[in-house]
């Protein structure tokens, strides 16, 4: 449905820096703002050609793009828990499973490390993703062992 995205950053390094981006749609442009997990319609909005459920899917492949690009963490679902075999993994080791752009990825962190299971992300996203999704597993499993005590 959409065509054509692009991204990038306007207002840079200022306090009202966000993302805008653009794509097209049966050959119409649109533009719109992205900040702090909004997206605000520049003119023309689609609303004024689409109806309410077209709009929601539009809006829902934007956040997608947009998590694509690297602009929105597109995390839909982290778990996290104890590795419990302790005669294969040191007593710190914690298995995750999350899933984003619609692809679910499993593995352990162990000693500052991720280990991924297959299929691994190297295969199905760009290099920078990984980076992203990375630092958000290293953020989330320091969060549950703090809750762990």
């Amino acid at each position: 449905m959409v065509e054509n995205f692009e991204v990038g950053v306007v207002y840079p390094l200022r306090t009202y820096e966000r993302h805008q981006f653009s794509f097209s749609i049966d050959g119409k442009e649109y533009k719109g703002d992205y900040h702090n997990e909004i997206i605000e319609w520049l003119n023309p909005h689609p609303k004024q050609v689409v109806d309410e459920g077209q709009l929601n899917l539009i809006e829902a492949e934007v956040y997608q793009m947009l998590g694509y690009h690297g602009v929105k963490d597109d995390i839909e679902d982290i778990e996290i828990g104890r590795m419990l075999n302790k005669a294969h993994f040191c007593s710190d080791a914690h298995r995750f499973k999350l899933r984003t752009q619609g692809e679910e990825f499993k593995g352990v962190f162990r000693d500052d490390n991720i280990d991924w299971f297959y299929p691994k992300p190297q295969g199905k996203l760009k290099h920078d993703k990984i980076e992203e999704l990375e630092k958000t597993v290293h953020q989330k499993v320091k969060e549950h062992k703090e809750k762990e005590g």
